[in-house]
C-alpha cells in the first residue's frame, strides 16, 4: 500500500489570525506537485517563481529545491522539484521546510509534516484534509509594500535618512556637474 504524508501549511499573513491548510499527499509525489497543491489550496495562480527550503526547528533556510534551474554555473548541483520526491527529505513526522513563493513579494509558508500514513482507497490525491482561516488574495502584497516597509524601517534606532549621512543626498548634487548629451 502507499504512503502518504499529511502536512500543514501557514502562510506567513499580517494579524493574528492564523491561515493553514492540512494536505495529504502521496509520499512518491515530487515537490513540484506539492508545489502546485499549495497553490490550489490558497488560490494562487501559480504565475511565479518558487522554492522549497529544508529547515530546522527555528525556521531557518536551508538547503533549496527550485522550481527551475536558475543557476549560472553549469558545474553548481541544483535540486529542482520535478526531481525529487516528498519521501526523499520528508521522512518523519516534524519534518520541517519553508516554501517561498514570488520572490519580488516574498509571500512565504511554514511547512510541517503533521503525520505518516498509508494511502486510502477512497482519496484522491493531495487531498485537504483541513482549512483554517481565509487565504489572502495573491495581490493583496506588493513590491511596493514590501520596499516601503523596508525603507521605513529604523536602524540602529534612528531613520535612515539618506541626508543625514556624510555623503549629501543625490539632491545636493547640481545639474550642471554632469554632461548634457
Amino acid at each position: 500500500m502507499s504512503q502518504t504524508i499529511r502536512l500543514r501549511v501557514l502562510i506567513d499573513t499580517e494579524g493574528d489570525n492564523n491561515v493553514f491548510r492540512d494536505i495529504e499527499m502521496l509520499s512518491n509525489a515530487t515537490f513540484e506537485d506539492f508545489h502546485i497543491a499549495i497553490q490550489n489550496a490558497f488560490n494562487f495562480d501559480n504565475s511565479q517563481m518558487a522554492s522549497f527550503y529544508e529547515s530546522d526547528d527555528t525556521w531557518e533556510r536551508g538547503n533549496e529545491i527550485m522550481l527551475m534551474d536558475m543557476s549560472m554555473d553549469e558545474k553548481q548541483k541544483v535540486r529542482l522539484m520535478k526531481d525529487l520526491q516528498l519521501k526523499d527529505i520528508l521522512t518523519k513526522s516534524e519534518n520541517k521546510m519553508l516554501y517561498i513563493f514570488d520572490f519580488l513579494v516574498m509571500w512565504t509558508f511554514f511547512v510541517e509534516v503533521v503525520s505518516l500514513g498509508t494511502k486510502e482507497a477512497e482519496t484522491n490525491y493531495p487531498a485537504i484534509l483541513l482549512s483554517v482561516g481565509d487565504a489572502p488574495s495573491q495581490d493583496s502584497k506588493s513590491a511596493e509594500d514590501l520596499f516601503g516597509a523596508m525603507k521605513s524601517e529604523k536602524i540602529g534606532g534612528e531613520e535612515d535618512d539618506e541626508e543625514d549621512d556624510e555623503f549629501g543626498s543625490f539632491s545636493d548634487f547640481g545639474n550642471d556637474e554632469y554632461p548634457s548629451y
